[in-house]
């Protein structure tokens, strides 16, 4: 794997891991879910995704925050140290596995995410479409370079 493409995905792990954190340390993100959600809901421009928000995900909101929560701890630690390690060592199947399994997670809760929230902000829409963008570039770079 490329040291740009390891860098890349390192930078993104670490963004992962700075969102992670301040869920983690708040204490409360489960909890105030339902209403971040309802406030996502109000305006949603997707009617598809806005009745998913409202009769799926607001009323499992416990679920949704806590699978949100560790989601995003599991894309953290798999995109921050997994290119770390390639640093210095060569891949393994394991780990390429495992940067896989976090490069979909987050790719997944970046798209999730930017459906319900991407029309509140221009930052909010263009740094999930971004961080979506490397996450797909980098899942089909390692799935081309481990066919080699």
């Amino acid at each position: 794997m490329n040291i740009y493409l390891k860098l890349i995905i390192l930078l993104n792990g670490l963004l992962w891991a700075k969102s992670s954190y301040g869920k983690f340390v708040s204490g409360n993100f489960v909890d105030n879910l339902g209403k971040t959600l309802t406030a996502f809901a109000s305006k949603n421009p997707y009617p598809w995704y806005k009745d998913f928000l409202n009769n799926v995900a607001i009323p499992n909101s416990q679920i949704f925050g806590t699978l949100t929560l560790y989601g995003e701890a599991f894309a953290a630690l798999t995109l921050t140290f997994i290119p770390l390690y390639l640093f210095f060592k060569p891949a393994n199947q394991i780990l390429r596995l495992l940067l896989i399994l976090g490069l979909l997670t987050g790719a997944f809760l970046n798209l999730i995410f930017w459906l319900a929230a991407g029309w509140t902000s221009p930052s909010t829409d263009s740094l999930n479409l971004v961080m979506l963008g490397v996450q797909v570039i980098a899942l089909f770079a390692i799935l081309k370079h481990s066919k080699k």
